[in-house]
C-alpha cells in the first residue's frame, strides 16, 4: 500500500516560494541537509550539484555538520539551505562557513519556519523571525539581497490542523489518510487564496516561515 499524500500549506507554500527565486542558484551548487528526496535540485540551473547531510543518505553524500563545513575556501558558486538551521545549535557559525566556502560573488538561498510543531527532537531548537534573519546574515558579512516571508494568517492556521490530525491519527499510515488528505487540499488551497486577497496587516503578522537570499560581496 502506497503512502497518502496529505496537503500541508506548509510545504506547498515553500515549494512555490523556492521555485520563484531559483533563478539565484547556479554553477557549483552546494545543498546543505539535503535529506534523502532531492526536492529542489531541478529548479536550478547547476554545473555541479553536492549534497550534504549529516547522514550520507547514498554514496554520493558528503557527510558532516553545516557548522564546520569540510570545503574549501571560495568552493562554491551558490549554497541551498532548506528547513536546517533550526535543528543547528550553532547559527551563527553556520553563516560565517556559508560565508567562507562561497566565492566572491556567490549567492545563498535559506529557508526556515517560524510557526511550526515540535520535529526532530531533542534537536529543535530555532524558529526565526526576519529581524533574526537579518542580523545572523549582515553580522557575517552578507549583503541580504531577499527577505520574504510566505503564507498568511489562514494558511498558517490550516497548516496547524493538519500537522495535529497526522500526529494525531497517524494518517500516513491508514486508509484514511487519502480521504483527509483530499479534504486538506481543498481547505488548503481556499486558505492560500484567501491570504492573496487579505493584505492587512493582522495578515501579515503570521508566516510559515521565510526565504533568505544573500551574496558575498
Amino acid at each position: 500500500m502506497s503512502v497518502p499524500y496529505i496537503f500541508q500549506t506548509a510545504r506547498e507554500e515553500l515549494y512555490r516560494q523556492i521555485s520563484r527565486h531559483a533563478n539565484h542558484i547556479i554553477g557549483r551548487v552546494l545543498d546543505v541537509g539535503a535529506g534523502s528526496v532531492e526536492r529542489y535540485k531541478h529548479l536550478f540551473k547547476h554545473t555541479d550539484y553536492i549534497k550534504f547531510d549529516k547522514v550520507s543518505h547514498s554514496n554520493d553524500y558528503v557527510k558532516g555538520s553545516a557548522d564546520s563545513l569540510p570545503f574549501a575556501d571560495d568552493s562554491f558558486d551558490s549554497i541551498v539551505c532548506t528547513q536546517v538551521l533550526g535543528d543547528i545549535y550553532d547559527v551563527q557559525k553556520v553563516f560565517k562557513e556559508f560565508y567562507r566556502v562561497l566565492r566572491r560573488g556567490g549567492t545563498a538561498l535559506i529557508t526556515e519556519a517560524l510557526h511550526d510543531p515540535l520535529h526532530d527532537e531533542p534537536y529543535d531548537y530555532w524558529r526565526f523571525t526576519a529581524h533574526a534573519f537579518r542580523h545572523l546574515a549582515e553580522s557575517s558579512g552578507f549583503k541580504i539581497e531577499v527577505l520574504e516571508s510566505r503564507g498568511g494568517y489562514h494558511s498558517v492556521m490550516v497548516q496547524f490542523r493538519a500537522r495535529y490530525w497526522i500526529e494525531r491519527l497517524n494518517l500516513y499510515k491508514h486508509w484514511y489518510g487519502y480521504v483527509i488528505g483530499k479534504f486538506l487540499s481543498i481547505v488548503g488551497r481556499c486558505a492560500m487564496a484567501r491570504d492573496r486577497r487579505d493584505p492587512s496587516q493582522a495578515n501579515k503578522l503570521f508566516a510559515h516561515g521565510y526565504l533568505l537570499i544573500i551574496k558575498k560581496s
